[in-house]
């Protein structure tokens, strides 16, 4: 079975992306983004069977109740946005400690390996999916760090990662806007704008290191040139069409997107366009992205905003910074506030024209 890592440029809609694979009859994925820290992996490497099962359910509850679910907003899902879904606990154990009983036999030493496919196929006949059907395991890593980390652990087993990315400008706009107005920006400050713009910039650089095949989607021919983008996907893992590609739901329940994003978001939109709002930059700011990112724009056929400029390193702060710097002013929250010159030290040292050197980008899905 082939494994898939999905993971997440700055607000690329990987989650949409997950969506779209939502219902495919050939393929395996639980309802959302598995954690991959230390503690996470260490718990799902265990050899004991009921230690495992146990560990899941506890640490994946909203798997089963999805209105427990708030970030991702899977409590207001369907055309309604009133349904939800629940997977039955006690029907999953006796499923796992069948499959988990069988899977230990295999000759594959890699103990977290097979655990995840027991848990997968175990979640998925609990759903009264055909597992003889399934080709691919889908694993929503979410982050570049958390894909590193997986990887890490899976060093053995052959997997593609899915990388999602969008408008270098569009992305910062909607970091800015999104996550400073959500729950009052409680959860977004120096160390979270120097993520962004590392991932960003280097995200793709991180990932080659992994050293696996690289697929990439841009968000924009998601939304615009969906079924060209589609069939690419299927057709480099043989998988059938299936109209559930043409749909976001988790469960065939309408997905809404994630509460993030301040708005009801209803999935395919073929008439997408790539917008960002220049209140969220200083006029040098977006001279100093699309120069350092130049070669980026250039291979993905992003169009340039302003006359190319030669700015290597900018040594002034963005207004991306600022603005965050100021929230993290307003939460009073002072390990946040010393944080700050750090950060803005790191985003000088990795944030620059000299990151970009001799990189080498994967062609993305419905690109002639």
């Amino acid at each position: 079975m082939k494994i898939l890592f999905l993971v997440g440029g700055s607000r690329a809609g990987i989650d949409l992306f997950q969506s779209l694979l939502d219902g495919h009859p050939q393929i395996l994925q639980f309802p959302g983004i598995i954690h991959t820290n230390k503690n996470s992996l260490k718990k799902l490497s265990s050899k004991n069977g009921e230690e495992l099962y146990k560990n899941f359910i506890n640490d994946y509850r909203h798997f089963f109740d999805s209105r427990l679910n708030k970030v991702e907003r899977h409590y207001m899902l369907g055309k309604n946005k009133n349904e939800y879904y629940t997977v039955d606990e006690e029907k999953f154990k006796y499923n796992f400690n069948k499959n988990f009983y069988q899977i230990s036999k295999s000759n594959n030493k890699n103990q977290l390996y097979k655990n995840l496919i027991a848990l997968h196929i175990s979640y998925a006949e609990t759903c009264n999916h055909k597992i003889d059907l399934k080709k691919i395991m889908a694993i929503n890593c979410h982050l570049v760090s958390s894909a590193a980390q997986l990887a890490k652990k899976l060093d053995n087993i052959e997997f593609d990662i899915i990388h999602t990315i969008r408008n270098p400008l569009s992305s910062v706009s909607s970091i800015i806007t999104n996550w400073l107005q959500y729950d009052d920006g409680k959860h977004f400050f120096a160390k979270s704008i120097f993520g962004e713009l590392d991932l960003i910039v280097n995200g793709i650089k991180k990932l080659i290191k992994i050293n696996k095949k690289i697929i990439l989607i841009q968000l924009e021919m998601l939304h615009t040139k969906h079924s060209q983008v589609i069939n690419d996907f299927c057709k480099i893992y043989n998988l059938s069409y299936n109209k559930c590609l043409e749909h976001s739901t988790y469960f065939n329940l309408d997905w809404w997107g994630d509460v993030v994003s301040g708005k009801d978001l209803n999935g395919i939109n073929k008439n997408f366009s790539i917008k960002f709002n220049e209140n969220n930059f200083y006029e040098r700011d977006i001279k100093f992205l699309e120069y350092i990112l130049n070669d980026y724009m250039l291979f993905y056929n992003y169009n340039f905003t302003r006359k190319i400029s030669n700015i290597s390193i900018n040594f002034l702060p963005l207004k991306c910074e600022i603005l965050t710097w100021k929230n993290s002013l307003k939460q009073k929250n002072i390990k946040n506030i010393l944080s700050i010159p750090l950060f803005y030290f790191f985003r000088i040292l990795f944030v620059n024209k000299f990151s970009q050197k001799n990189l080498k980008m994967p062609i993305s899905l419905g690109a002639k």
